[in-house]
């Protein structure tokens, strides 16, 4: 993959103060939750940037996925941030909202002195650090057997788990053509880079399945 194939934005200075400090969170939340027995997945931007190995634009907020078998999601997530917040003076004004139920992850937003972030708390019947897992949804019914489509990455020194560069693709092309979340520009740039490490086909028979369900 040659390097002026891949779109970018202009990053600043301050873009890259940021980007460093969300960094830092994603490592000590990583930590922080294998801890208490969670696994922590990056998804969105981050994610993208992961797999190319490169930061390609300024990054708002970051999205977190954490697994656990623990059904107490509001305790963990809490206790999660307030640990991180120990150990990283400059998260010291961060507050997490929980953002309620959907069927089949709990959604909480952490925000303060410039951090903004999107955490999605996930109960699984099995170890979170196998290769594949049971959800359990809402309803308290279990979903199929799904795979941790997940890659590890290093992006400026960082090293986590992201969501494969296929599956983070297929997921915002369905909340675009199906959902209908609004067209960003961000957005754009993040597709048209993914498509750049995926198979086309693949992508377009995994969005085909999806809208039929």
């Amino acid at each position: 993959m040659a390097d002026v194939k891949i779109v970018t934005s202009e990053v600043t200075e301050t873009d890259l103060n940021k980007i460093q400090k969300d960094l830092r969170f994603i490592s000590l939340m990583t930590k922080l939750a294998k801890e208490k027995d969670c696994r922590l997945i990056v998804s969105g931007g981050y994610a993208v940037d992961g797999n190319l190995g490169r930061i390609t634009r300024p990054h708002g907020d970051i999205d977190i996925q954490i697994y656990g078998q623990s059904s107490e999601s509001e305790r963990i997530v809490r206790e999660l941030v307030a640990s991180a917040k120990k150990g990283e003076p400059l998260l010291s004004e961060v507050e997490v909202r929980d953002k309620g139920r959907q069927e089949f992850y709990r959604s909480f937003f952490a925000k303060g002195n410039g951090l903004g972030s999107d955490i999605y708390y996930v109960q699984v019947t099995e170890n979170p650090f196998g290769i594949e897992k049971h959800v359990v949804k809402k309803d308290g019914t279990i979903s199929e057997r799904q795979e941790y489509e997940i890659v590890e990455v290093t992006l400026e020194g960082t090293t986590f788990e992201a969501i494969s560069p296929t599956p983070e693709l297929v997921d915002k092309l369905y909340k675009r053509e199906v959902r209908g979340d609004e067209p960003k520009s961000k957005h754009d740039q993040d597709m048209a880079n993914l498509r750049l490490i995926t198979d086309g086909k693949e992508v377009e028979v995994r969005l085909a399945k999806m809208k039929m369900q």
